[in-house]
């Protein structure tokens, strides 16, 4: 009786860990969200003209840097442009946008900052100065 119990608590474990962590990427639904509201959606290298045109203007250089080892999506309707970073997880854009002040002590101010204005949403956040953008992606 007391392996079965274990058993099957195992078990639970198990699958409420694969749905916890499927759950955490958002980009495939974002992706789709912007698709069904007529945006061309590819997904584009961090040495991208126009990409690093957005970017460069919201990031600092040590962030840019990091770019590489992310997945960065272009959304394009028109004027209407968002440039999205998936990050490995949610907890990898907090320390992607952390950055240590002159002190050395970490700033988290442009996380918080992202937060509060809904261009993180699970694993990826969205760069753009389209309001239309930013909706799609905070429905998405």
């Amino acid at each position: 009786m007391k392996k079965s119990v274990i058993k099957v608590l195992c078990l639970t474990f198990v699958v409420i860990m694969v749905f916890s962590l499927v759950s955490c990427d958002k980009s495939e639904s974002i992706k789709k969200a912007f698709e069904d509201e007529g945006y061309t959606v590819s997904s584009v290298s961090a040495d991208d003209s126009v990409v690093m045109g957005v970017i460069k203007t919201m990031l600092t250089d040590e962030q840019i840097e990091r770019l590489d080892s992310y997945e960065i999506i272009s959304c394009v309707n028109g004027l209407n442009i968002a440039i999205i970073v998936k990050c490995p997880s949610s907890g990898d854009i907090k320390d992607f946008l952390t950055v240590e002040d002159e002190d050395g002590k970490k700033d988290t101010s442009a996380y918080d900052d992202a937060k509060d204005d809904g261009t993180i949403n699970g694993n990826c956040i969205i760069f753009t100065l389209s309001s239309k953008a930013k909706e799609i992606f905070e429905k998405a």
